[in-house]
């Protein structure tokens, strides 16, 4: 009954929030269309797009000022960027909460479209490496990327628009649990060239005992601009030290106040670093073509204790890589758009694991010692072409395909095979250890992807698209590469997806409204069997109903809402437990959740806000044994401007319950990541 008075309650109030914001500016009625860059790498109104994408503007990024990029996600419907401890995260973009191994590798992310990490090493937490905490945007595109995007754009894309200073400002930030921060922008503009500076620090004791995370982010901008040329060169810079509490065990402990702050492994932690640099050189002939080349280059390195893994073993990793974007636009005809393009990288990816800590006696077979280091170079090289045209007034036709190549030369630092790392054999049957390490091999994948849509307008306030696409992604190399006994590199191949969706769009006197119906089927989907072995022999369904409202009730107030209902189902003949889980719910998929905001805001200076944040129950195994209830959330933001300060009030929880951030079932007891309670943050601004 709570999730359908839940959903009903969002049907109720549902918008497209930053609409109803410009709305509010155009004194209610008169909406300016939103625009959206992340479908093409270039700006495409919102209102036309043969696609879903959700977008939070810079006033919204800026009201809730997130510790935490979930915060901020929550207003995209069918988005959950369910957070772990400190900044970690998993997301689920039209799907469920995506775990181990590649389990990144289902949904993209990328900052002003660049992939943040190359294929083949992304991490479930690599969020953290991009400035959303100054950002200009936030776009999420849901569902089969476009041909402008290849492996990993499965369910979707998470763009983060870099930042972008209009007003040069220093910013310091208090709240609950020693929380501090400090946020600079700056911005200088000499005749054709502009520099910026967006820089923030962060020391967080943590909610939880023993946890904590100090993190510095800089991104440093420079823009030129000639007669028709234009470049845009970015430096991101991250640094990460996390102390990283573990999850809580039994049903329901999340609920007891004696045990919802404990850490039980404060030994945890994660260390990170990332640097990215591009510049992205644009141009226009003539005739109107446009073009656009972006080189760049990425080096991240990671350190964290696995500590939800018996023995706990330490990962080290890191990459090293580079590559171009390139694409080219041109008019075939006044009614014809076409679109060529090539993507090239080259990356070198390693990974090593060491465990400190004997299990029982050293030759465990998860012993005591050196389970992998190998080396992993990488050459990638994709072409793409679309096509935009429109047959009328009221209709519109896309369609585009892109083949994309990889190839991974693997190189094995270790002895190769089952045994521990001075060759010996372990405590067990035939005397073979959990790891397997093969010998050095080279592997490649060729793949296809496409999409075919169309939009049609019904006149000014009325329009309506439907879509075909696939999408696919590349093994990671922690799935191909990094193994256990019996299993064989040939047993995984690409995932691939098929999608069809549709959807309306409405706009009228200040109300906004988007409906979105999808469904996916996905093959060889890379999962772990009941024997605990990475195969690629699963299948699975994602169907789903998204919601999007918006209404300007005066100039002064508006209300604005998320929501949607879905479907995420296993659909191979597995068995947990001897029973088959085909038909099963996909566990940690819940079928219900949304935001609402209800925004004050009389003038220019002054506006508070009411967020009410929803996430219905969910299973928490495949054999849906076990189940976690859902929860609603209130947080409550007010703003004031006075002359040169901004002054900022942010109640998160505020009615302070007791919820799970995550919950799953594992090792036969029930886990929670456990939510913080009612937090208080305050920040004062100065703009100079």
């Amino acid at each position: 009954m709570k999730a359908i008075i839940s959903t009903l309650s969002l049907s109720l109030l549902m918008p497209h929030f930053a609409a109803a914001e410009a709305a509010s500016a155009d004194q209610a009625g008169n909406i300016i269309d939103t625009v959206v860059v992340t479908g093409r790498r270039s700006e495409q109104n919102l209102s036309q797009l043969i696609g879903a994408a959700g977008q939070v503007s810079t006033e919204q990024l800026q009201r809730i000022g997130h510790a935490h990029i979930n915060e901020s996600a929550a207003r995209i419907p069918g988005v959950w960027l369910s957070r772990g401890n400190g900044q970690e995260l998993l997301a689920a973009v039209r799907s469920p909460v995506f775990t181990g191994a590649g389990s990144c590798g289902e949904i993209l992310s990328t900052e002003d479209g660049l992939p943040i990490r190359p294929t083949g090493m992304c991490n479930v937490n690599q969020l953290f490496e991009v400035n959303s905490e100054q950002a200009s945007g936030l776009e999420i595109w849901r569902g089969p990327g476009t041909v402008f995007y290849g492996s990993n754009a499965m369910h979707g894309v998470i763009n983060s628009l870099s930042a972008d200073i209009q007003r040069n400002y220093l910013s310091l930030e208090s709240g609950s649990h020693d929380y501090n921060r400090v946020k600079l922008g700056w911005r200088e503009q000499r005749g054709n060239h502009s520099w910026q500076i967006a820089a923030n620090g962060v020391t967080d004791k943590g909610f939880k005992d023993e946890a904590g995370f100090d993190q510095q982010k800089l991104s440093l901008k420079h823009s030129w601009s000639g007669s028709e040329v234009r470049t845009d060169t970015h430096l991101a810079l991250v640094n990460l030290n996390q102390e990283t509490a573990g999850y809580i065990k039994d049903k329901d402990a999340y609920k007891d106040s004696a045990a919802w702050k404990a850490n039980p492994n404060p030994e945890a932690f994660r260390d990170g670093q990332a640097m990215r640099l591009s510049t992205r050189i644009s141009g226009a002939s003539g005739a109107g073509d446009q073009w656009q080349i972006t080189p760049y280059v990425r080096k991240s390195e990671m350190r964290f204790l696995q500590h939800y893994l018996p023995g706990q073993p330490e990962e080290k990793n890191g990459q090293t890589s580079a590559g171009v974007q390139s694409s080219y636009q041109t008019s075939l005809a006044t009614d014809t758009t076409l679109w060529l393009g090539t993507d090239v990288e080259w990356a070198s990816m390693w990974v090593e694991e060491f465990q400190a800590n004997a299990l029982g006696v050293a030759n465990n077979v998860r012993f005591l010692g050196q389970h992998y280091d190998f080396e992993v170079d990488s050459q990638q090289i994709a072409l793409f072409a679309n096509l935009e045209w429109q047959l009328s007034d009221q209709l519109t036709t896309e369609m585009g395909l892109r083949y994309e190549y990889l190839n991974y030369d693997y190189d094995n630092k270790m002895l190769s095979g089952t045994t521990r790392d001075d060759g010996s054999d372990c405590n067990s049957a035939d005397g073979t250890c959990r790891y397997y390490r093969p010998e050095d091999r080279s592997d490649s994948t060729n793949n296809v992807n496409f999409h075919l849509g169309a939009d049609y307008s019904f006149g000014d306030n009325l329009s309506a698209y439907a879509r075909l696409a696939s999408a696919y992604r590349a093994p990671q190399i922690n799935e191909i590469y990094r193994l256990q006994r019996e299993q064989a590199v040939a047993d995984i191949n690409p995932e691939q997806l098929d999608s069809v969706e549709a959807g309306l769009r409405f706009r009228q006197n200040g109300f906004t409204a988007e409906l979105n119906i999808y469904n996916m089927d996905k093959e060889q989907v890379i999962i772990k069997d009941s024997a605990g072995f990475v195969v690629s022999n699963g299948e699975t369904s994602h169907r789903g109903i998204e919601l999007q409202l918006g209404f300007v009730i005066n100039p002064a107030w508006q209300i604005a809402a998320a929501s949607n209902w879905a479907k995420h189902l296993y659909r191979q003949n597995g068995l947990i437990n001897g029973a088959s889980i085909n038909g099963n719910y996909i566990d940690t998929a819940p079928r219900t959740q949304g935001s609402a905001q209800l925004l004050y805001k009389p003038n220019k200076t002054l506006s508070a806000e009411l967020e009410w944040v929803y996430l219905g129950d969910y299973y928490l195994d495949p054999a849906n044994a076990h189940q976690y209830a859902g929860h609603d959330v209130l947080n409550f933001t007010v703003q004031k401007s006075y002359r040169q300060w901004d002054l900022r009030l942010r109640v998160t929880n505020l009615t302070d319950e007791r919820i799970a951030d995550r919950a799953d079932y594992g090792f036969g007891s029930y886990r929670y990541f456990v939510g913080e309670g009612r937090g208080i943050l305050a920040e004062v601004k100065r703009y100079f």
